[in-house]
């Protein structure tokens, strides 16, 4: 059981994170993404051709090289689409800062805060 200070000082560090900057943009594009039909088709379609891909693949299923163009073909789409691109840039940054913190976190404690985060 964690103790109502531990409890608080998480509250805490969750709403401070939540007021980040670098959460506020990823949240932000991330609804931008959401939001715009034309974006989550072309998602849902990059997903499910890579699931699909990949099943047949593990199957042992030789993929024509045309099918393999065809998924880099759409994949690169996605890539270059503003919205999505922009997400994926605010989840890289946010990504950083993350890691900072884990650092700056570790440091305070005096141990290493990433193996005290790891499922046990």
């Amino acid at each position: 059981m964690l103790s109502d200070e531990v409890k608080q000082a998480a509250q805490a560090l969750g709403q401070s994170l939540r007021a980040n900057e670098y959460v506020q943009a990823y949240l932000d594009a991330l609804a931008r993404v959401q939001a715009n039909p034309e974006t989550n088709s072309l998602e849902e379609r990059l997903s499910e051709h890579a699931r699909d891909l990949l099943t047949r693949q593990r199957a042992g299923e030789q993929l024509a090289q045309a099918e393999v163009d065809e998924f880099y073909a759409l994949r690169s789409r996605a890539q270059s689409q503003p919205l999505i691109a922009e997400r994926d840039f605010a989840l890289s940054q946010l990504k950083s800062y993350l890691a900072q913190a884990a650092l700056d976190l570790s440091e305070k404690l005096g141990m290493d805060y990433t193996a005290l985060a790891q499922p046990a």
